[in-house]
């Protein structure tokens, strides 16, 4: 019978190297993203007082790993999903799904880009 003993340390420093240059590059791209859906989103979204328009931003997330885009209007929160989604007396006016849509591939390209820049600095690319 053949035994063999691996020393694996390294290969898992490496790993936990390679996850926290991931999460950093992946995350720096998706708020280039989130900062991109922002500026399509107040292009496009219906204006009577500019206020919803100037409410759209983007935040961290909860758990810190991206970035989430907001709609909210001062004193009428739910503007924004009416002007989306319209109610039974209103036609929908999306701006904010349509915004997101048109980034969806500048959005893949970048975190391909991202994931392949931490695989080739770490050391994993071969």
């Amino acid at each position: 019978m053949l035994t063999i003993e691996l020393d694996t340390s390294a290969f898992e420093a490496g790993l936990v190297q390679w996850e926290r240059d991931l999460a950093a590059r992946t995350k720096a791209a998706a708020e280039v993203t989130a900062a991109a859906i922002v500026r399509e989103a107040q292009g496009r979204v219906a204006r009577r007082t500019g206020a919803l328009a100037s409410g759209i931003h983007y935040e961290a997330s909860r758990d810190g790993t991206g970035y989430v885009v907001l709609a909210i209007r001062a004193g009428r929160p739910n503007v924004g999903f009416w002007l989306e989604f319209g109610t039974r007396y209103m036609t929908k006016r999306p701006f904010m799904y349509a915004s997101a849509a048109l980034e969806q591939p500048g959005h893949q390209r970048r975190m391909q880009d991202a994931v392949a820049e931490s695989i080739q600095i770490t050391g994993f690319g071969g």
